[in-house]
């Protein structure tokens, strides 16, 4: 198969694949984060990846050197990663984790639906999350779009359904999603809300919640007891980082206002006013920088 590398060869048996893409809609890393939670939980294990000469500007997702414990160095290119599980009596995953390609879309899907194709999947589940004007002091707002009726009939009941209704420049996994739903995939796609003060920040509640979604609709049981102590931390950090502005303090309190009003409508436009973003990222540096280094999702699977 062009552009794919195969571990082994698969089985047509994993009818239901998860995807997350980094970028664009991956804000707090949650996307991949989830993905990645899930990956090391099931296990799963690694069964191919899409070449990345092709659809990447290495000038803009760079390969990375690594130390080995030899004192040698390995080279690490942007991973573009398929991983399979296969639980016994029952049809498995295929979970999908990468960085938005750069270039050539269109082939890169060619190759992307291939791989599921190969491997049987009849339905995908997207994780994404936008910045949005979310506070970080309350629970995580998740919206959910799907082509399953039976599917529209849960999300619904969780109160999460609603119908897409955007319009604009698009990501990577809508054009995968269009493209697998004219091969007959059905979708069902889950977007969190990370705030949009903390652009930089990979946010455990974020990943906590869209694995908790994911988990009740494919009814499997991860383990979730690394996330309370890591959303804790985190909170605690972005609080002291909040107390330290005033315009931060007041621009967070509007958006709890506006939070405990909308009671679970959709989200409300963000507030007008200047808000010191540059110094409330100064002050959380080392906790993100932390958590870019190993905290909750952030290592790879």
């Amino acid at each position: 198969m062009d552009n794919v590398e195969f571990d082994r060869e698969p089985v047509a048996s994993l009818t239901t694949m998860v995807m997350a893409f980094g970028g664009w809609i991956d804000a707090g890393r949650a996307a991949t984060g989830a993905l990645r939670h899930l990956a090391r939980d099931l296990p799963a294990t690694r069964l191919a990846q899409i070449v990345p000469e092709e659809f990447f500007v290495f000038t803009q997702e760079r390969p990375e050197v690594r130390l080995r414990a030899d004192g040698g160095r390995d080279l690490h290119w942007p991973r573009s990663e398929f991983f399979a599980w296969h639980p016994d009596g029952r049809d498995g995953l295929l979970l999908f984790c990468g960085p938005e390609p750069h270039q050539r879309w269109q082939t890169y899907t060619k190759a992307f639906l291939g791989v599921a194709e190969r491997c049987g999947v009849r339905r995908i589940v997207s994780l994404g999350a936008l910045l949005a004007g979310a506070p970080h002091t309350r629970p995580v707002r998740v919206t959910a779009r799907c082509t399953e009726p039976a599917a529209k009939s849960l999300l619904e009941a969780w109160g999460i359904y609603r119908p897409p209704t955007y319009e604009g420049p698009t990501g990577i996994s809508t054009v995968v999603l269009d493209a697998a739903e004219r091969r007959g995939m059905q979708h069902v796609g889950f977007m969190g809300q990370a705030p949009h003060y903390l652009p930089d920040a990979e946010n455990p509640a974020a990943i906590e919640t869209l694995v908790t979604y994911v988990a009740r609709l494919l009814n499997l049981s991860p383990d979730m007891s690394q996330f309370a102590e890591a959303i804790q931390d985190f909170r605690v950090q972005c609080d002291q980082a909040v107390a330290r502005d005033r315009a931060t303090r007041e621009h967070v309190r509007k958006l709890e206002q506006e939070y405990d009003a909308a009671a679970g409508d959709e989200q409300q436009p963000l507030p007008g006013g200047e808000l010191d973003s540059d110094r409330l990222m100064r002050d959380v540096e080392d906790f993100l920088r932390r958590e870019r280094e190993g905290g909750t999702g952030g290592s790879g699977a």
